[in-house]
């Protein structure tokens, strides 16, 4: 009889990539009404023409330009009343996991993210461009048109 030795417990195969995907979406999810319901009407009605102060003033009713008068307008309003309460959020929250990550990629000799450098540097750029979003969020710009969608 030969003696058996124990087998090595199989690991399971290390999906980074998943969550990275998940990462993305919620970003997604939080600044796409933004997108949707207060960047596209600002450019579709010419108000990037105008100077800030006067986009900001309340002369351009939300309520009497595009979308307003079409079939999907209450739906862009919803989301971008939605929008401004998520793009901060989101963008924030972007940043603080994107740099999270590869904190715990380098502190971690078993961490799943040490398999996938490319990865990690994928969450790096992402949390950049969180950074620089927020940063845009925070400036005269997104102001204007927070007060001009709030009107």
């Amino acid at each position: 009889m030969v003696p058996t030795s124990p087998t090595a417990p199989v690991a399971a195969p290390t999906r980074p990539w998943r969550w990275f995907a998940v990462y993305v979406g919620g970003l997604l999810a939080c600044v796409v009404p933004y997108v949707v319901g207060v960047l596209l009407p600002y450019y579709v009605n010419g108000l990037h023409r105008l100077p800030l102060a006067e986009v900001a003033s309340g002369r351009h009713d939300p309520k009497l330009l595009w979308p307003s008068y079409t079939g999907c307008g209450g739906l862009v309003d919803l989301l971008g009343v939605l929008g401004l309460a998520t793009a901060p959020m989101g963008l924030l929250a972007g940043v603080v996991v994107g740099a999270l990550v590869p904190v715990r990629a380098v502190a971690s000799a078993r961490s799943r993210l040490r398999a996938a450098p490319a990865m990690v540097l994928a969450t790096v750029a992402v949390a950049v461009a969180c950074a620089a979003g927020l940063w845009w969020f925070l400036g005269e710009t997104s102001t204007a048109l927070v007060t001009w969608r709030m009107d």
